[in-house]
């Protein structure tokens, strides 16, 4: 059984970019499920069936493996959000196309809120060491502030709304009930899981969102 386990780790370790992407993907579980601090390289290495000692050939450290996993989940919305091509969309268009790619997107992604929260409690420890992930993300807010002054110049949009802030304002609104999820519905009775009362929730964020920005209203 040994040998065969061995064979495996042979060919494998011959096409190293399909190996480094199950390891990338196996520690985007792990850490998802665990954090930083309770990850395990050994279970990494058990999910991605590969020798632990390719995640260090290939990563170098447990530390270097997180950082890879957030580059990667930093660049996974940030490339959906640039697929959309907002610049090219009447403005009232792109900002709901935008409030519902990023609701649909933690919905369907809850290993990047799960990590994100757990780098929070590390103080973004290591989010910080990125700055690539900073680079990226400023041509995005970029394009939020591209349809907030072109939705103002048609005179659909108020003026004066500070892109990031509205942005923030959408991360909160689509990400909030899936945080609190196991409170929420034991609080209040309701089952937040449940398809109908998620979708009905994606409907009232775009109309607060939209609500918020449409001239003549205050935010």
């Amino acid at each position: 059984m040994k040998q065969v386990s061995g064979r495996q780790h042979a060919v494998r370790s011959r096409d190293p970019e399909r190996t480094k992407g199950e390891i990338l993907n196996a520690a985007l579980k792990e850490f998802a499920a665990n954090g930083f601090d309770g990850a395990k390289v050994q279970m990494i290495a058990e999910v991605a069936r590969c020798n632990p000692r390719l995640i260090y050939h290939y990563y170098g450290s447990k530390e270097k493996l997180y950082l890879a996993v957030l580059r990667h989940i930093y660049g996974e919305i940030r490339a959906r959000e640039d697929e959309l091509h907002l610049e090219a969309m009447p403005p009232e268009e792109a900002l709901d196309r935008l409030v519902a790619l990023t609701f649909d997107f933690f919905e369907s992604n809850t290993a990047f809120l799960s990590i994100t929260r757990s780098e929070n409690l590390l103080g973004g420890r290591f989010v910080s060491q990125l700055p690539e992930i900073q680079k990226m993300s400023a041509p995005f807010l970029d394009k939020i502030a591209d349809i907030l002054a072109r939705g103002a110049k048609a005179g659909v949009f108020r003026g004066g709304i500070d892109p990031l802030q509205l942005y923030v304002s959408i991360v909160a609104l689509s990400a909030h009930h899936i945080n609190a999820s196991h409170t929420l519905s034991a609080t209040f009775g309701t089952d937040i899981m449940g398809k109908a009362w998620r979708q009905a929730r994606r409907d009232h964020v775009g109309a607060l969102i939209n609500n918020a920005v449409i001239s003549g209203e205050s935010f």
